[in-house]
């Protein structure tokens, strides 16, 4: 009966720390989510003290067609975007699924799909047309981000873009 007792015991703070850890895995990753969303934001948006931020200093990044940038190219395009006058701008549609997060301690790997959908909109050169719907051009991509957690701070240290073939 003892025994019993004891082991009741055991299963009960394990699971109880368990619990904890679970919590934590969580609030971690809603954190290092709402990161992602605000440095998206400050990149649409030209928000340099953001991006500066929320961009590590060795910030390293390969795009879909291999490219190789680091912070201080992708900060001259935040800073371009900056400057550039604001107007109202019809851009494609962007939507971001099939994501998942996994935490490593002080890391995290953020990986997703985007779909990328072009349009030729007839009313932008004729005043007599009517808007069109229809994409012309849908581009995908796969995305890895690596986030890091400094100085009490999560940063983007690295990411990478890989084209999805069309079929």
């Amino acid at each position: 009966m003892k025994l019993m007792r004891i082991f009741t015991f055991v299963v009960l703070i394990a699971a109880a720390i368990f619990s904890k850890g679970q919590a934590q895995v969580i609030k971690t990753e809603e954190r290092v989510k709402q990161v992602d969303d605000k440095l998206a934001a400050a990149l649409q948006e030209g928000d340099l003290a953001a991006v500066n931020e929320l961009l590590a200093d060795d910030y390293i990044e390969i795009n879909a067609q291999g490219l190789v940038s680091r912070k201080p190219d992708l900060m001259a395009i935040v800073r371009a975007r900056a400057a550039a006058p604001r107007a109202k701008s019809v851009g494609p549609e962007v939507t971001i699924d099939e994501t998942s997060l996994r935490t490593y301690g002080d890391t995290a790997v953020l990986i997703g799909r985007t779909t990328t959908r072009y349009q030729f909109m007839e009313y932008q050169t004729s005043p007599d047309a009517p808007p069109s719907a229809a994409p012309i051009d849908i581009q995908q991509e796969r995305f890895m981000k690596v986030y890091s957690k400094r100085d009490g701070r999560w940063q983007l240290v690295a990411s990478t873009r890989t084209a999805i073939a069309k079929r």
